[in-house]
């Protein structure tokens, strides 16, 4: 549940501090666009049966992502490389945002189609149509701020999944 993304546990007795010079961790993100949404139901002032269509919708996309979370996680047990069996869907291979949708592309097969896709791709590409299925749910005035929320988040889950580590 999203809630769960916001608590953390202290196990050291002492707070530690980062070292000279390194920057403190980054605070987890949602695991999906519906679930940074729903951190914003206020702001949208969703109502109670919205919020629960998305939690619906985050609940279905949690299972889909574990199903290819387990399948990859057995593969790499296995020695086995992952299934790269190509799925329908949009393409989430874009940088960051909701694929072709943020920019009034149409629904379609994956941008890149000549290539296998990762797990973590058909992840990117379960969200995206997650969230294309939960913009039913919004009104027309809840709708732009929703896209924007959630083009935020996949954009910085790309670029934190993307980012250069620095030369030492």
């Amino acid at each position: 549940m999203v809630c769960a993304a916001l608590f953390s546990t202290a196990c050291a007795s002492s707070p530690q501090r980062p070292a000279a010079g390194a920057t403190p961790p980054e605070p987890p993100l949602p695991r999906s666009s519906i679930a940074a949404v729903l951190q914003h139901k206020g702001e949208l002032q969703l109502s109670e049966e919205q919020v629960r269509r998305l939690q619906d919708l985050n609940d279905q996309l949690e299972r889909q992502n574990a199903a290819l979370r387990q399948e990859a996680d057995k593969k790499k047990a296995g020695g086995q490389p992952p299934s790269n069996a190509l799925q329908p869907g949009m393409g989430g291979r874009s940088r960051g945002g909701m694929g072709g949708h943020a920019t009034g592309g149409k629904r379609g097969a994956p941008s890149n189609a000549s290539g296998p896709m990762s797990a973590e791709e058909r992840m990117d590409d379960n969200d995206t149509n997650a969230y294309l299925e939960a913009e039913k749910v919004f009104s027309e005035s809840q709708r732009p701020r929703a896209l924007e929320i959630a083009s935020r988040f996949r954009e910085e889950s790309w670029d934190r999944r993307h980012r250069k580590q620095p030369d030492r």
